[in-house]
């Protein structure tokens, strides 16, 4: 009888042991992704011209950088002169490690996925961007601005943006752009693909 319960005490020892063994492989995955990019502080201070260092990158392109005053964060932002789409980095004040790194649309909104690390450059969190906006996606609107709207996506006078109505909750594309004095803006639900709204007005004098 003793001999039993030393071996069913011995099994709970064991399992418990796994058990806690299994959890601590789940917390280290969660972990496992580790950055050691720093912003380069150094170059920053002596190259910049007021508040803003701005260089071109043969990689990166046009990078522009700011930020750090006062405990503030360092803010970087770069893009290719032939590219729709840039690079967005955020980096720790105290430490110059990479906070927030994703993708954004040269006009107005962000995309793809956008990673979040600590200060000892852990990833703790992912933002998928796209997400809201699946069924109808950034392809669909390229070609559409393109072939049926017959617009210029670099034109500065066409602006693309979208959001998630806060009262529908209806995921919107929001495409506006000017010819002379006349604006035209155009909504689509990115969940039916569908117009929903059709606009034509002139510029504000």
């Amino acid at each position: 009888m003793i001999r039993r319960i030393i071996t069913l005490l011995t099994l709970l020892v064991v399992i418990s042991s796994c058990k806690a063994q299994g959890n601590n492989n789940i917390k280290q995955n969660k972990t496992s992704e580790r950055t050691t990019e720093k912003f380069d502080t150094s170059t920053y201070y002596m190259e910049r011209q007021g508040l803003e260092y701005q260089f071109e990158h043969y990689l990166r392109g046009k990078v522009r950088q700011f930020g750090g005053n006062n405990g503030s964060n360092y803010i970087e932002y770069s893009k290719k002169e032939k590219d729709l789409f840039g690079t967005y980095k955020e980096y720790y004040n105290r430490t110059a490690t990479l906070k927030l790194v994703g993708k954004y649309y040269y006009n107005d909104f962000d995309c793809g996925i956008w990673k979040e690390y600590d200060e000892n450059g852990y990833l703790i969190d992912e933002y998928d961007q796209d997400a809201p906006y699946k069924n109808y996606p950034w392809e669909k609107v390229e070609k559409f601005v393109k072939e049926e709207l017959k617009l210029d996506l670099f034109d500065k006078k066409v602006v693309i943006h979208r959001y998630v109505s806060k009262h529908s909750k209806i995921p919107i594309w929001r495409i506006r752009w000017q010819v002379g004095i006349k604006v035209y803006t155009i909504k689509i639900n990115a969940n039916t693909g569908k117009i929903i709204n059709q606009v034509e007005g002139e510029v504000e004098k």
